[in-house]
């Protein structure tokens, strides 16, 4: 099944320019998750991809087809939106056969595609019911449904879980997965919810204002974060961020102040390093650690300003203001208000971002 090319894509809204000269790709059978913040430009992508907007500039290919002057049935596209736009007139069955009816399709192939689209989807026994029988989840599945049934090259979906509850949206990332590992369908997936984004993608494509931030495998976003917009997108609690200051850089170690009286040791930077002597030191909650293993860092006590328990996790905020840190462990360490603990990192687990907010690489702290 072809996969989906974007090349030197440009569009603006009136006199605000929104992407300029944007390139973005969807190899074949890929799961491709398109996050970011509200306004950043994601599904304006996939209504160009759809052909429900025009690009300005550049072009957009599905496999070696160029598209991107065609009309939206033309195309070989299926979308599923955020809102599930079934016909409450028509059964479960016919909203399926819907874009197969109007292809004219024979009512022999129609009928068993429709079969083959219910089974798949766990709707065999709902076929009769009309929309307002349904419940949200199975609704949704219907919309997929009528994506499906058309065979399309590409399937595009627009935060089709948005409109569904904590439950209901766990239970359907999990069918979206199942679903995608027997079509291997080229997907191209819209959402603002990063959970989504990490339980889904092959790859994700993090937009801001426009561009792209970062792209990459789940485990690259969060592990390594090209930014620091990226190492704050992700991750609940937020990454740790404390300011720093570089006091000492050379070819063996490097001493960064944290705060008031506190520094913390890591190895050499790599690519020359930052600009300016100021940078921010960020650390994932999970990341910190009580128990102090061979070669980690021993942050400065921190007193406990306030616990919250989620039962299998606790999350616990030592000390406060700028050098506050949120630490997550495991629910049945107990922690108590005011108590006065040492937090411990792994040298690799520290991330340094300079002050234009750009990774600042370091290596492994050697033997001294």
């Amino acid at each position: 099944m072809p996969g989906a090319t974007l090349s030197g894509v440009g569009k603006s809204f009136g006199a605000v320019t929104l992407f300029d000269g944007l390139d973005l790709s969807a190899g074949d059978g890929e799961f491709v998750v398109l996050v970011g913040p509200s306004g950043c430009g994601k599904s304006t992508l996939l209504r160009l991809i759809a052909g429900l907007d025009r690009p300005d500039s550049g072009e957009i290919r599905i496999g070696e087809r160029q598209v991107d002057r065609l009309p939206p049935g033309e195309r070989g596209v299926a979308m599923v939106f955020q809102s599930y736009a079934l016909y409450p007139q028509m059964t479960v069955a016919q909203n399926i056969a819907f874009p197969l009816r109007m292809a004219g399709r024979p009512k022999r192939e129609l009928d068993e595609s429709v079969r083959r689209t219910c089974e798949l989807l766990g709707l065999s026994e709902l076929m009769d019911r009309r929309p307002a029988e349904l419940s949200g989840g199975q609704r949704q599945r219907v919309a997929i449904g009528r994506a499906i049934v058309r065979e399309p090259d590409v399937f595009l979906f627009d935060e089709p879980l948005s409109n569904l509850d904590a439950n209901l949206r766990a239970q359907m990332r999990r069918e979206f997965a199942e679903l995608h590992a027997r079509l291997r369908a080229t997907t191209i997936y819209v959402t603002h919810d990063q959970a989504e984004a990490m339980a889904l993608a092959d790859r994700i494509v993090l937009m801001r204002d426009g561009r792209i931030e970062q792209q990459g495998t789940p485990e690259d976003l969060y592990c390594r974060p090209a930014t620091l917009f990226a190492a704050e997108f992700f991750g609940q609690p937020p990454i740790n961020r404390l300011p720093g200051r570089i006091l000492r850089a050379d070819t063996r170690r490097t001493e960064i102040a944290i705060g008031d009286g506190e520094s913390i040791v890591l190895g050499p930077l790599t690519g020359g390093g930052p600009a300016r002597d100021d940078v921010v030191v960020a650390i994932r909650p999970e990341a910190l650690t009580a128990r102090p293993d061979g070669g980690t860092i021993a942050l400065a006590p921190r007193a406990v300003a306030f616990v919250e328990w989620f039962g299998g996790e606790r999350h616990a905020q030592l000390g406060t203001g700028d050098t506050a840190l949120v630490w997550r462990t495991a629910g049945d360490r107990l922690i108590a208000t005011g108590e006065s603990i040492t937090l411990h990192v792994a040298p690799a687990k520290v991330h340094l971002f300079d002050d234009e907010g750009r990774a600042v690489p370091h290596t492994a702290l050697p033997n001294l």
